[in-house]
């Protein structure tokens, strides 16, 4: 029988209330082990199993059987998360409140720190979304440099393209132009041909000792950046020059040039060469890489020329060493 505190005692019956702490096992363990020991006692005197209750008047203290707590089964279960206390972020959140919670503020700036944070485990090229473009790809490709070459005070008998390219050597040639006035700028390929050539005329070159007659040679104030155009045609073996070996002989020189220079290309010279026994040959000389790649293109579409091979030929400025009149 359950001890059963007296209701009459208003102070008694409160501080029980208050000692009330009911154990977790209270309602299997506790319960099944008082149905064994009423079995075991039998039909004992009830006042064996009563229970005393001794309250002092105006004190809170509830005491039950001396050496035992009555409400011992009666104690609630314990929570997982255990009793609150205030820990120093909590504090610190209340000490330091200035309109807006200071963990808040923390947790949002991180949040954005986090963000700003480039991820290098983003592939950008296949993603919809990304947080940040990524770092850029290094560069491969060495530094721009001066890759042209200016002459100055050419007369009048040497303004043309031709004549000028005699004069240049060392390197393949980008492109030419030649103005009136007589001043002609000049693009290498490569850089180290430029410097090269430009260091080799540092008092200009002489076109005529006797009359005393000579052009000066300087070279550009700004780098050339090479395209990518110019990279991939470099690349594939692409020069000015154009070679068309097996042409019918019915084709006249007039229409080697209107053919040449259909698709606005500049042309330098043509070359035209028949040897009794073999195969005709025709080179074109265009005063760029561009409008030869252009040409040739559309070169090997005409049908009154499918029966040629047209190739790419050498540059003659890149085998010379000098003065070279072909």
């Amino acid at each position: 029988m359950y001890p059963v505190a007296d209701v009459d005692d208003t102070a008694g019956f409160m501080a029980a209330a208050r000692a009330w702490k009911p154990e977790r096992d209270y309602f299997t363990s506790s319960a099944q082990a008082g149905d064994v020991s009423s079995d075991k006692q039998g039909n004992e005197d009830d006042s064996a199993n009563a229970t005393d209750y001794n309250v002092t008047a105006g004190d809170d203290d509830f005491v039950g059987i001396p050496g035992d707590d009555a409400f011992d089964g009666f104690a609630p279960p314990k929570s997982d998360v255990g009793d609150f206390e205030a820990g120093p972020e909590t504090q610190k959140s209340v000490t330091d409140w200035d309109g807006a919670d200071n963990t808040v503020k923390q947790q949002e700036k991180q949040r954005v720190t986090a963000a700003q944070t480039p991820s290098e485990e983003e592939d950008c090229e296949n993603l919809t979304t990304f947080k940040s473009w990524g770092a850029p790809a290094p560069r491969d490709k060495p530094a721009a440099r001066i890759r042209r070459i200016i002459i100055k005070g050419l007369p009048t008998a040497w303004c043309s393209p031709a004549k000028v390219l005699s004069l240049v050597h060392g390197g393949a040639i980008d492109s030419i132009n030649v103005t009136s006035s007589g001043t002609a700028r000049i693009l290498f390929c490569e850089a180290d041909a430029c410097k090269a050539f430009y260091d080799k005329y540092p008092n200009g070159i002489n076109l005529d000792r006797e009359k005393k007659l000579g052009v000066f040679v300087e070279m550009g104030q700004e780098v050339d950046v090479v395209s990518s155009s110019l990279s991939f045609n470099l690349s594939v073996g692409a020069t000015r020059v154009v070679r068309a070996v097996g042409a019918q002989m019915d084709v006249n020189m007039e229409q080697l040039i209107n053919l040449a220079s259909s698709k606005n290309g500049k042309l330098e010279k043509i070359i035209d060469t028949y040897i009794p026994g073999e195969a005709r040959s025709i080179v074109f000389r265009f005063c760029s890489v561009d409008d030869a790649v252009r040409f040739r293109a559309a070169f090997v579409r005409e049908i009154e020329f499918e029966q040629c091979n047209v190739q790419y030929a050498a540059d003659p400025c890149e085998a010379a060493t000098g003065y070279h009149v072909d």
